[in-house]
């Protein structure tokens, strides 16, 4: 039904406009892909990937329940800043898609509502009559934001893109419309007969000024959600090209618990224009480099037609890494919007002086050289998001190991949630599979990877004075093989421990540090120290030793983290075969893990006192103990491989695929952080997964498209086919690789780089033909 076309006509019509006939037409027609990113549709209507992308995937979420809890994000890719229309006051979820008002737009850095956001910015446009204009200039100031701020507007004729926001306040019907760049956006509104007023939200102790001209704003903001030092903010000019500013009124109000002020800006000039137009650019380091941002930027010096071109031509780079074809349009679009959210976090830190790298550091207050990246839990992202990098994007790959190591430069520590600084949220030290993964595959440069050695010992070893940092009572752990239970969520850090020694162990082993190398690979089978052979699951010891194997199994906190022992037990990633035979074998291995997902949802509340998300999220996907919806499950689908049964994996994975992803407000079955869930779908989507970051193995699944094509960086492609394809065919029956009988259940990392066609032939009922160990993936039992 679509021909491919090599070039994007030009269009006068409305980029709303264009996307609602698109959207008609979706109901009519099945999308064919190709390798090219434009299609022209019946009736003579182009389109792109990012036409099938909308960024309210997971946006319906409460406290009680997450269908991701996602933002609607409007940025570049790792842009510095996201964009989002604010629904809510006072809400750390201050956008919903079920909402029908609006506030405004957000210049956001939130990760997650369980972080909160620091160094925002609520703009708003707004029209008033000569009568409301009196009315409002007499206004107690505290009335102000409910009052005039909020507009009704209709989520269903709004345009939700990675590289486009435009909405219409309905109350005055100005037409609002946002582009983003790297370090800012171009922001217009439909100029009418009524009086214009923009008004600018920040931090009640940050700062703004007019310029003489009226046409320049420049201020400071610096609301902070958590943070260690306390160091940061950001600066940001508002230019406008053909009006001007004046400031009439400030007024204070609250938000996320933050004391705010907002301006209240009249608009001049504006009477004989079509559209108000203006510029944003924003800066960690000073108003000196904002200025500097923008004169550097050439997206300020386009048209708005060509701003939103080359706005959509950053995301088009990312999202043709990936060609899929499918006859769902819904499967389309949930590929495509999961992609896009993958290259929402983490925000560039980042920024360019006289051709120098710089940043401003959170941890010494002062401006340092090279790259620097915030809003990123690496207990969450070390599992998808970077393996994922690691083939499509692994240029990157460097400059995010810099920015690891410049925290570690600048604090002694190397990070665990960064946001803007250590937060500390979640155990273990697991950027050291970020660190291992990018050096065992050889992105990184040797002189780099020995400072990285040097700063994973000292991270694993060395106490801190404060406890978010660096591996908490680590000196028990060495000595006595286990963290206690005296500690909260002992169980998933012996666990994280171990692997995290596993890792430094690879980059030792990589600089030919083989004493180094020993000594970490006997740490990283402490977790022995916790198999209960009876229950056949982790359980933690005390400080005394004992082994308190009474716990109930479905019992949620305490020693585990977001889970009971049925979620935590299985995280040994590195050495599933020794966690094979520390079960008894294959056979009761995988009988386990089959018991595991045919179970009954039940938990217990144990520590937490009351019911958590995570528990809700687990007992309305109905998969059994297998709570995909969060992180620590992401791998357990992938367990029967390693017993020997691989075509289990395949029904289980292509039914969470196909079930449990969705492109709409619910589409995810628990919080996507940091892009991570989103991850997880695009690499199994593949039949792609690494379940041993740190290695150079991707375990093999199977692949739920017609034909997908992965671009590498060195102009190769890995190109992935299935034969057939169709919605009842569950498994993996036989794979070729390059036109030769495979049948490994990995592929390396370096075969994939070099350029590989996968066919996968697909059957209907799982074989219980059992594959032998020599073919099965990695684990460290196999090379000590």
């Amino acid at each position: 039904m679509f021909q491919k076309v090599k070039n994007l006509p030009t269009s006068n019509e409305s980029n709303r406009k264009r996307l609602t006939l698109c959207y008609n037409i979706f109901n009519l027609c099945l999308v064919i892909n190709s390798t090219k990113s434009y299609y022209l549709m019946k009736e003579g209507v182009y389109l792109t990937v990012l036409d099938l992308i909308d960024t309210r995937q997971g946006t319906n979420n409460d406290r009680s329940f997450s269908h991701g809890n996602t933002l609607p994000s409007t940025t570049t890719p790792f842009g510095m800043n996201a964009f989002v229309p604010q629904t809510r006051l006072g809400d750390v979820r201050f956008f919903n898609s079920n909402d029908k008002v609006i506030y405004g737009i957000r210049l956001s850095h939130q990760p997650s509502p369980w972080m909160g956001d620091f160094a925002f910015i609520i703009f708003n446009f707004l029209g008033l009559n000569d009568k409301e204009e009196v009315e409002f200039l007499k206004s107690e100031d505290s009335e102000l934001v409910e009052k005039y701020n909020k507009s009704s507007f209709n989520p269903d004729h709004t345009v939700f893109k990675p590289h486009n926001f435009s909405y219409r306040r309905l109350r005055d019907r100005l037409e609002v419309e946002l582009i983003p760049t790297d370090y800012g956006a171009s922001l217009r509104a439909g100029s009418l007969s009524k009086k214009i007023y923009f008004t600018l939200g920040i931090a009640e102790d940050g700062n703004l000024t007019v310029s003489d001209d009226g046409k320049e704003l420049r201020g400071y903001t610096n609301q902070l959600s958590g943070s260690k030092y306390g160091k940061f903010g950001m600066y940001f000019i508002v230019k406008s090209k053909d009006c001007k500013f004046e400031l009439v009124k400030k007024s204070n109000y609250v938000e996320d618990e933050h004391p705010m002020e907002m301006y209240w800006l009249k608009v001049k000039g504006n009477e004989t224009i079509d559209y108000i137009e203006l510029d944003v650019t924003t800066s960690y380091i000073d108003l000196e480099q904002a200025d500097i941002n923008y004169s550097s930027d050439i997206f300020f010096t386009y048209d708005w037609e060509s701003k939103e071109q080359n706005s959509s031509e950053k995301w088009l780079e990312y999202l043709d890494k990936i060609t899929v074809k499918h006859s769902n349009l819904s499967t389309l679009k949930t590929f495509y919007s999961c992609l896009y959210r993958t290259a929402t976090f983490p925000q560039r830190a980042y920024e360019i002086k006289d051709e120098n790298i710089i940043h401003y550091s959170p941890y010494t207050a002062k401006i340092e050289k090279g790259y620097f990246y915030l809003n990123n839990g690496y207990w969450d992202t070390f599992r998808t998001n970077y393996p994922l990098y690691s083939i499509i994007i692994p240029d990157s790959i460097p400059k995010f190991i810099e920015g690891i190591l410049n925290i570690s430069r600048e604090d002694k520590y190397l990070p665990k949630w960064v946001s803007p600084d250590e937060r500390g949220l979640m155990p273990g030290t697991l950027v050291d599979a970020v660190i291992a993964d990018a050096t065992v595959k050889g992105l990184l440069d040797r002189e780099i990877v020995e400072e990285l050695l040097e700063a994973m010992i000292f991270n694993a070893t060395t106490p801190s004075d404060n406890e978010l940092e660096g591996r908490e009572n680590a000196e028990f752990y060495f000595d006595n093989g286990y963290i206690p239970s005296e500690n909260s969520e002992s169980v998933n850090l012996t666990l994280d421990y171990s692997y995290s020694d596993f890792c430094i162990g690879q980059v030792a082993n990589y600089l030919d540090r083989g004493d180094i190398a020993e000594k970490y690979y006997k740490y990283s089978l402490n977790y022995r120290n916790l198999f209960d052979s009876k229950s056949n699951l982790m359980k933690p010891r005390n400080l005394n030793g004992e082994h308190l194997t009474d716990i109930s199994n479905y019992e949620w906190g305490g020693s585990y983290t977001e889970g009971s022992s049925w979620q935590s037990s299985f995280s040994v990633f590195h050495n599933i075969e020794d966690l094979i035979k520390l079960h008894g074998g294959d056979e009761p291995f995988y009988q386990h893990v089959l018991e595991l997902i045919n179970s009954d949802p039940i938990f217990e509340v144990g520590d937490y006192g009351q019911e958590i998300h995570e528990m809700s999220e687990m007992a309305a996907l109905q998969f059994g103990q297998l709570a995909i919806s969060n992180q620590p499950s992401f791998h357990i689908p992938h367990l029967f491989i390693y017993a020997g049964y691989p075509q289990i994996s395949h029904l289980i994975l292509k039914q969470l695929m196909m079930n449990t992803f969705k492109y709409t407000a619910d589409g995810f079955p628990g919080d996507d952080d940091n892009g991570s869930m989103s991850a997880w779908y695009v690499l199994n989507s593949l039949g792609l997964y690494q379940v041993t970051p740190g290695t150079d193995e991707f375990v093999l699944g199977i692949s739920i498209w017609d034909e997908a094509v992965v671009k590498l960086h060195n102009n190769n492609s890995i190109v992935i086919k299935s034969d057939p394809q169709e919605p009842y065919l569950n498994v993996v029956e036989s794979r070729m690789v390059n036109n030769i009988k495979y049948d490994l259940e990995y592929i390396k990392y370096e075969k994939l780089m070099s350029g590989v066609i996968i066919e996968q032939k697909l059957g209907v009922i799982p074989n219980l033909s059992q594959v032998s160990e020599s073919k099965r993936p990695f684990s460290l039992n196999k090379i000590i």
